[in-house]
């Protein structure tokens, strides 16, 4: 059995949520990139109605200081749980990645343990199957959150703020 990472829409904490096969690529997709400071026109600590205004963002859940967000579907598919979280205080928080997204150093879904290590040499290992990894060149703290299945391939990944506020508890 594979395991898939997914982000707590309530908490804004990664998460597993097992799952059966996952069709997974290693090279990098067409679509967009991830980071350093966001994606396409969503960028994090950009507010809630300029992440709107964007385009990009449909199907808004949540309440409580912490609202989410999924990526239209042209944009990818995430895995469960995955999406754009938007702190009311500190805009947006974290943008998850999807089988379309690649990061610049050319991380996305399917790419192996081994390679994400050779691309972020700073990684940490703070779960069994959960990294995580300053962003190069990155001015305010933001990092990128990886999850591996149990082939040591990435089964999701997400850009973080340094203060993620009320997404984050």
């Amino acid at each position: 059995m594979k395991r898939i990472i997914a982000t707590a829409a309530t908490a804004g904490l990664l998460l597993l949520t097992p799952l059966g096969s996952t069709a997974a690529s290693a090279a990098a997709p067409d679509g967009g990139v991830l980071g350093p400071d966001g994606y396409k026109s969503l960028h994090l600590g950009q507010s809630e109605r300029a992440a709107e205004q964007t385009g990009l963002l449909v199907d808004k859940k949540g309440g409580g200081g912490c609202s989410v967000y999924h990526l239209r579907p042209s944009e990818g598919k995430p895995n469960p749980g995955g999406g754009v979280f938007i702190e009311s205080r500190k805009g947006v928080a974290m943008i998850t990645g999807t089988d379309r997204i690649h990061t610049p150093e050319g991380v996305t879904m399917g790419t192996s343990l081994d390679r994400v290590k050779a691309a972020y040499p700073r990684l940490k290992k703070i779960d069994d199957w959960i990294f995580e990894t300053p962003v190069p060149g990155a001015r305010h703290g933001q990092r990128y959150r990886i999850a591996f299945d149990d082939q040591d391939q990435v089964s999701d990944f997400a850009l973080e703020a340094a203060d993620r506020g009320r997404c984050d508890s």
